[in-house]
């Protein structure tokens, strides 16, 4: 979650999906402590919210009227928090110019000549600042977002409906950027002296953060989420009841083959680690199968990382969403 930087309170609300998050609470720059004063969820229709996009505005805003009220919230600042594929993220290095040259560069780096003519918002923050080895140069190290202005426009409006006062429109990228940055995670994994592989399972998206020492020395964003792992759970259930479409890619994916003995498995939701899967051959080998390019493209990101950065060993694994 991200939280503003003054002594007032501010409400924080993850936007990213149909299970709106939202917390009220402050951080003070003296002391830094961030304060937890309200939290809860507001779950809303599954198509409400998909990979980040508000499908009903009108939806969201009575939702989130209601919330507020329930919980005798009166503040009105509010910051958001949004993630989807709409989302262009890069850590970049470039040399420590003045602001408009810097601004430009981070512009053509993220965004490049491509032919997109969708109208983007580029924001960045400089992080840390180095010297090149061989140029002996000053570098800044900037991490840069682009986000769609008409995506931006809408969640503004939505704010505005909601009678909210728009303080800042942040990526969860970023957020957890701000949360990794130091301490220790559930009270025993130090950050500041372990290299960790970070797994954010979105919609439609999984975002891969090595952080190295509290420093996050790369992100790749894979077109994987959760709605994936619950199509598959759907599937599984159909061909258990045999009413699976068998000319579907995805059931021809899973592989199970006709007239085989399977079992009727009572898979909860996404629980397609259910036991009783493990224990049948067709439908354990289905799931392996789906997920191989999932846990394919994490290990090589964390091989790449561990070559061109030259760290050590990856100790420890953090799946969230």
């Amino acid at each position: 979650m991200a939280f503003g930087t003054g002594t007032s309170r501010e409400i924080s609300i993850d936007v990213s999906s149909s299970n709106m998050k939202m917390v009220l609470g402050g951080y003070n720059r003296k002391t830094g402590v961030v304060s937890v004063d309200k939290f809860g969820l507001i779950p809303l229709e599954s198509d409400t919210i998909a990979d980040g996009v508000i499908a009903d505005q009108f939806g969201v805003v009575m939702a989130l009227k209601n919330a507020l009220a329930k919980s005798n919230i009166q503040d009105k600042r509010a910051i958001l928090t949004v993630e989807g594929s709409y989302l262009h993220t890069r850590d970049l290095e470039l040399p420590a110019v003045k602001g408009d040259q810097l601004r430009d560069m981070v512009r053509y780096e993220i965004l490049g000549q491509g032919t997109n003519n969708r109208d983007m918002i580029v924001e960045y923050i400089i992080y840390d600042k180095v010297l090149d080895e061989e140029t002996k140069q000053q570098k800044y190290k900037v991490r840069a977002t682009a986000i769609p202005k008409d995506v931006a426009n809408d969640f503004r409006e939505l704010m505005k409906t909601s009678q909210l006062v728009p303080v800042a429109l942040d990526v969860n990228p970023n957020a957890i950027r701000k949360l990794f940055k130091s301490g220790t995670i559930n009270g025993t994994t130090n950050i500041n002296s372990n290299t960790l592989l970070l797994i954010e399972l979105s919609s439609k998206t999984t975002n891969i953060t090595v952080l190295d020492k509290g420093f996050p020395v790369l992100t790749r964003r894979l077109q994987f989420g959760h709605s994936n792992v619950r199509q598959v759970a759907e599937t599984v259930k159909k061909v258990q009841g045999n009413s699976a479409n068998k000319s579907s890619i995805l059931t021809r994916r899973l592989q199970v083959v006709k007239g085989e003995g399977i079992s009727t498995v009572d898979v909860a939701d996404i629980d397609v680690w259910h036991e009783t899967v493990k224990d049948e051959p067709s439908l354990n080998s289905a799931v392996s199968a789906y997920f191989k390019s999932l846990t394919d493209a994490i290990s090589r990101t964390a091989q790449f990382s561990i070559s061109k950065y030259h760290l050590d060993a990856i100790s420890t694994c953090f799946l969230y969403g």
